[in-house]
């Protein structure tokens, strides 16, 4: 005879997950963000959207943008999985 407990994942296990996976990704957006704005320097182009937004609130928007498609993408699989 065997004892089965089944429990639901907690909700912090996933806010820890997702500050995880928003931590690893930010660098990543940020210097891009930088590097893009250190080259357009360089090029002396005509960029006046990227010298008003600052570089951090431009990677954080470009990664807001990356999470929601990886998570459209995810139900998406999910959804065709259930098929």
């Amino acid at each position: 005879m065997s004892l089965a407990i089944y429990s639901t994942p907690s909700p912090r296990a996933g806010r820890f997950k997702l500050a995880l996976a928003l931590g690893a990704l930010f660098p990543l957006f940020f210097g891009t963000a930088a590097i893009r704005r250190l080259l357009a320097r360089f090029h002396i182009r005509n960029e006046p959207d990227a010298s008003r937004r600052s570089v951090i609130g431009e990677a954080q928007e470009n990664m807001s943008i990356a999470v929601s498609y990886a998570l459209m993408a995810r139900a998406m699989l999910q959804s065709f999985a259930r098929q």
